[in-house]
């Protein structure tokens, strides 16, 4: 069941969904649920509720509601009651009946869909796992979720420069807009989901840093292998609502990630120790290293249903604590500007050096 984004149905569902985390409130008639959250169209809500019984997230049942006015309170033991505990009335003396009403009880958590997604590559990375990735998304979930796949170029030593970190996330920024305007006017929700990788994670933090793009807002994120400074102010993006939620995807041997805060400017090994904000969740593989998670036999795992993917993209987050869960301890801090000197300074000079010929790769092979 797909669910629009701000529609009616996704509060409730919303609203569904804390209730199971919390254990509290979970039966109801869709007249209380509506009284309850200042709904008026009764008639749209029961209708929802039938679909959550159908796919098996709720069970509806008969229960009793005390006849007398100044009462109306639903009765106990959902079987057709002789007397009200509340007021005392005695409904066969009285001659009267409770009411039967129909209600509903949740039993499992309300899911949420895929809706479209962008999956941002590293550095030189080509077709084969986008292919599968793709494949996979379209035979696993079983529902049209489209995938684009955002393609940079190849990207050699410009990333030793800050400026055009700068320039190509503004590319990646007016890609974005261009794709949620076009998914706005098909209908689809203005939120697509994230997979960003690699070099692929600095650019789209930029994205979120640029003031000009402050407008874009996105689902449920994903970084793998990610050069994102750990101390990265996620909880403000989150609390903007800039971003849904974030799963970082960490692999215990990736050797790439722990360079890259001596070679490219503002980036971090957050994809190898975590990020510090606790809304984030942290997911340690300790097999993977740093471009395990788009090998086929790792991919098809995480993105079939009940995988680590394919499970943060769609359940409710309260409960989701996945293996590997962990949370990041201590402090992280830049290292100094006089001990990345020399490493920044050599690929400076790699840089005006070869970067003729990274330039003609770029324009030969986009």
């Amino acid at each position: 069941m797909t669910i629009a984004e701000d529609s009616p149905e996704e509060r409730w569902a919303k609203e569904l969904s804390r209730r199971v985390e919390l254990g509290e409130n979970i039966e109801f008639s869709a007249a209380l649920l509506a009284r309850q959250l200042g709904e008026s169209d009764v008639v749209h809500l029961e209708a929802f509720l039938t679909k959550i019984v159908g796919r098996g997230s709720a069970i509806g049942f008969t229960a009793f509601i005390c006849p007398v006015a100044s009462c109306r309170r639903t009765l106990p033991n959902g079987v057709d009651p002789v007397a009200c505990p509340y007021c005392k009335t005695n409904f066969v003396e009285d001659d009267a009946k409770a009411i039967p009403e129909k209600y509903f009880r949740l039993t499992t958590v309300i899911s949420r869909d895929i809706r479209w997604m962008v999956v941002i590559h590293g550095m030189n990375s080509r077709a084969p796992w986008q292919e599968t990735f793709s494949w996979e998304i379209a035979n696993q979930l079983k529902y049209s979720a489209p995938v684009l796949i955002y393609k940079y170029g190849w990207a050699t030593v410009e990333v030793l420069l800050a400026p055009v970190h700068r320039r190509m996330a503004r590319k990646l920024g007016e890609r974005f807009r261009t794709a949620i305007e076009a998914a706005r006017s098909m209908g689809r929700p203005d939120r697509p989901d994230v997979v960003a990788h690699s070099f692929g994670t600095r650019l789209f933090s930029l994205v979120l840093e640029d003031p000009d793009f402050a407008d874009l807002k996105f689902g449920r994120v994903i970084t793998a292998g990610s050069i994102i400074r750990p101390d990265f102010d996620w909880d403000r993006h989150l609390a903007e609502k800039r971003v849904e939620a974030v799963m970082n995807h960490v692999a215990a041997k990736d050797g790439s990630v722990p360079l890259a805060q001596w070679c490219i400017p503002g980036s971090g090994p957050g994809g190898k120790v975590g990020y510090a904000s606790r809304a984030v969740i942290n997911v340690r593989n300790d097999a993977f290293g740093h471009s395990s998670f788009f090998r086929p036999e790792n991919l098809g795992g995480m993105i079939r249903k009940n995988g680590l993917w394919h499970s943060f993209l769609t359940r409710p987050l309260g409960p989701f604590r996945p293996e590997g869960c962990f949370v990041k301890e201590g402090s992280w801090k830049p290292p100094s500007l006089w001990l990345v000197a020399v490493p920044r300074i050599l690929g400076f000079l790699v840089f005006v050096g070869v970067g003729i010929f990274s330039w003609l790769r770029r324009f030969v092979d986009p």
